[in-house]
């Protein structure tokens, strides 16, 4: 697996990325102008180098490896009113 992470390709990092944001395929693609099965394949290709199943597993694979780095809400820590 750890081989296969370096070989994300830049749309497969890009795709991830808006994944790990809660981004949808049709979100994504509107982002990146491409289509919604385009950003499917890429992060399906990109499932498939962290040998897991879905983009949520995905995007935790990569944080764990250190390739995207995990934002708190922008409300996080905000005390309650």
């Amino acid at each position: 697996m750890d081989r296969n992470l370096n070989r994300l390709s830049p749309r497969e990092r890009e795709c991830l990325y808006w994944a790990s944001e809660g981004k949808s395929s049709s979100d994504i693609a509107a982002i990146l102008g491409l289509s919604p099965r385009t950003v499917d394949s890429y992060l399906e290709k990109t499932c498939a180098k962290f040998g897991v199943r879905t983009r949520i597993e995905a995007v935790a694979s990569a944080v764990r490896a250190g390739i995207l780095h995990p934002r708190p809400p922008a409300d996080f820590g905000d005390p309650a009113p």
